[in-house]
């Protein structure tokens, strides 16, 4: 079963839309960001430590650089 040729639109025009209201119920948007700042907290933690590795490693190299040899490095290796 062949399904029948239609020509291609030429050029696609947007249909413009204008938003006028959002009703949201306020609980389920306290809920919402409740929620959402609940989430963030292992994502800042994340970020902290990978914030803090680079730091170390690369306060690290530096003092090696300038000083020369200053002991153990970030990770204690």
């Amino acid at each position: 079963m062949t399904m029948p040729a239609q020509p291609a639109p030429t050029t696609w025009q947007p249909t413009p839309v204008t938003l006028t209201a959002l009703d949201v119920p306020f609980l389920r948007l306290v809920a919402f960001f409740f929620k959402a700042a609940l989430a963030a907290i292992p994502a800042i933690i994340a970020v902290a430590i990978v914030v803090r590795l680079v730091a170390g490693l690369l306060f690290w190299g530096f003092a090696t650089w300038r000083y020369g040899y200053m002991g153990m490095g970030p990770f204690g290796l």
